[in-house]
């Protein structure tokens, strides 16, 4: 353990104390919007306050956990007689919420806003102002956000210090400098984004690339928080860099342990699929709301391109996700009997069904989308077959290996075809032939009310679509070559299904690119014209995304049991141990539907940003109406 003197705590409070005391008062650029119905400073007042409201919380939380010292009777104090656990959990996943979506957004907000830019050097001023449009709509949700994620952060932080000094003392003396270097990016991440965001109509025309530049670093200073933070939760799973009593003999490799960069990249990937159906789904409510034909088809094509977002980078997901698994259970077979067969199995059955739940409407509301384009019943044909495929394949994904319905029937033999599809080879070919189905998916889309004018475009589609044939194929034979080679082949054939699915993903994409070059247009997009049923699936999506994100957030923390740091730190703390499937299923919906109540007022606050000329999508940043044409 690490012990901090009185006089170095005194000389760190003092320090702390400035710190929060300039950032407080330096805050945001007070540059204010000013449209039609006069100016608005909502949101950042809002910000301001949120900013001062997490100072106070954290310097709380670091006076409390000073004058609660490392004694051995106050390990666990009580905090005002509230379970510490429930109440971390569920600040602590409310943080991590809304963090992936301040990080995600400004992600493709900026792609977006590089697009139009670069229309704008190609002369076309009408494409230039969808996108501008398009990614200052996005971004706007941004300010709101990010204060509920400060002030949620803050809250996680006092519960933390308050409730579990002994814990957090260790960590700070394991990650004392990161500890500093955290908020002094965090800072400059919240200056980047306010004036990423106030300053949008003063960085316009000759000087749209400074604009770009503050956003490029916004996203750069938001990713480093990520990874900084990353590494405290990941040392808690695979603590490296600290002898076998736990005192730290390089920060480096306790920063750069084995689950670090793994976790890195799959949040990465998944809190830009969340960002993007979240956005969806604010997109769907718009167009429920809107009164002109000009808005709705404003809103169905932000809906249109959350969606196609996420659809793109849920295709890498699953990967991610093995990637961060395969390091876990190198690091500990504990945490492959855990995870996969002791008392977390039944959450990957669970997940299974809400990926499925989530893959096949992201598709459906691509199959919805042909009703856009007429003329697309070719297209259309397809999808029957597609949804089949779909279904089949995460049945065999959510088979377990075996499944004991009574006492009789638990004697330890598998299922003679279950516990043949219960493995993991016949689940990676059912998984990565999904992400081909959703991927052919989107190829029919662009196809659809094109006709390509190269000479060589019969020859062009008969490879494209061998292509995607053969890459099936290919995944089908290496799945079942692992599935009777040793443990060790059967790995390397998963890794090769991956690079097999991303080349011939990449190689037929680009084949399209040439084959639609010059395209004849023969139906244009009819944006505003999707049946409404196609908003409440975006909805829906949203509800699923982040009711999985809080699933899966807690099956990543409880697979340490009743550790602290795992190996090193015990929880011997009353409410240690892991709660029933079914109070899981309880905290995880009151989390899901807490954090809608709070994006929900994040989103109003946004609107009173709004004048009324851009409610009817009249402002400076709307293009013209978008009933025809436009495909993302």
């Amino acid at each position: 353990m690490v012990f901090m003197t009185n006089r170095f705590g005194r000389r760190r409070r003092a320090r702390l104390v400035r710190l929060l005391l300039w950032s407080g008062q330096s805050g945001h650029p007070q540059t204010k919007m000013t449209g039609q119905a006069g100016t608005k400073t909502t949101p950042a007042r809002v910000g301001g306050v949120a900013r001062i409201l997490a100072a106070g919380c954290l310097f709380a939380a670091v006076q409390s956990a000073y004058s609660q010292g490392l004694a051995p009777g106050s390990e666990y104090p009580a905090v005002a007689g509230i379970d510490s656990r429930l109440a971390a959990w569920i600040a602590a996943q409310l943080h991590l919420m809304f963090a992936a979506f301040v990080l995600a957004v400004p992600m493709f907000a900026l792609f977006i806003e590089y697009l139009g830019w670069r229309a704008t050097r190609h002369g076309d001023a009408q494409e230039a102002g969808r996108y501008d449009w398009l990614a200052h709509e996005m971004a706007r949700l941004l300010p709101a956000a990010y204060s509920l994620t400060a002030i949620t952060g803050a809250l996680l932080g006092f519960l933390l210090f308050t409730a579990y000094p002994r814990f957090m003392g260790y960590l700070t003396g394991i990650f004392g400098p990161t500890f500093v270097i955290y908020p002094l990016f965090f800072l400059a991440e919240t200056l980047c984004l306010y004036f990423w965001y106030y300053a949008w109509d003063r960085l316009q025309g000759e000087r749209k690339w400074l604009h770009l530049w503050l956003g490029l670093l916004l996203n750069i200073f938001g990713t480093i928080v990520m990874f900084i933070a990353d590494a405290w939760a990941t040392f808690m799973m695979t603590p490296a860099g600290v002898d076998q009593q736990g005192h730290l003999l390089s920060l480096y490799d306790a920063v750069w342990n084995p689950g670090w960069m793994p976790l890195n990249i799959h949040r990465l990937v998944a809190n830009i699929t969340f960002g993007a159906l979240l956005c969806s789904a604010y997109a769907a409510y718009r167009f429920l709301m809107a009164k002109t034909p000009q808005d709705k088809a404003l809103y169905d094509w932000m809906g249109y391109t959350g969606n196609l977002i996420a659809l793109f980078t849920m295709l890498f997901l699953p990967f991610a996700g093995y990637y961060f698994g395969f390091e876990l259970f190198a690091f500990s077979a504990t945490y492959g009997v855990t995870l996969m067969g002791g008392v977390l199995s039944w959450l990957f059955i669970i997940q299974a069904i809400v990926i499925a739940v989530l893959f096949i409407g992201a598709a459906y509301y691509s199959w919805l989308g042909l009703l856009r384009i007429p003329g697309s019943e070719a297209e259309q044909r397809w999808s029957p077959l597609f949804n089949g495929l779909l279904i089949s394949g995460f049945i065999v994904w959510a088979t377990p290996h075996t499944m004991a319905a009574s006492i009789e029937e638990s004697t330890g033999g598998f299922h003679p075809v279950l516990g043949a599809l219960g493995v993991m080879a016949p689940k990676m070919i059912a998984v990565t032939l999904v992400l081909v189905v959703l991927y052919a998916s989107y190829l029919l889309y662009r196809r659809a009310g094109r006709v390509p004018v190269v000479s060589w475009h019969r020859t062009g589609t008969l490879v494209q679509w061998s292509a995607v044939g053969l890459t099936a194929l290919a995944i089908t034979a290496l799945g079942v070559y692992g599935y009777f080679a040793p443990a060790e082949v059967r790995i390397k054939t998963s890794i090769w299904q991956i690079i097999v699915l991303i080349i011939g993903i990449v190689a037929t994409f680009a084949l399209d690119l040439f084959l639609l070059r010059g395209a004849r247009t023969v139906a244009e997009v009819r944006w505003g014209t999707l049946p409404r049923r196609g908003q409440y699936v975006l909805i829906m999506l949203a509800f699923v995304i982040v009711w999985l994100m809080a699933l899966m957030g807690y099956a990543r923390s409880g697979a340490r049991l009743n550790w602290h740091v795992f190996g090193i730190m015990q929880d011997t703390s009353a409410g240690a141990g892991l709660p029933s499937l079914g109070e899981v299923a309880v905290i995880i919906t009151a989390i899901t539907l807490i954090f809608f109540v709070l994006l929900a007022l994040a989103f109003s606050i946004s609107g009173l940003a709004r004048g009324p000329a851009s409610e009817s999508g009249g402002d400076t940043h709307s293009p013209e109406a978008l009933t025809h044409g436009g495909r993302a």
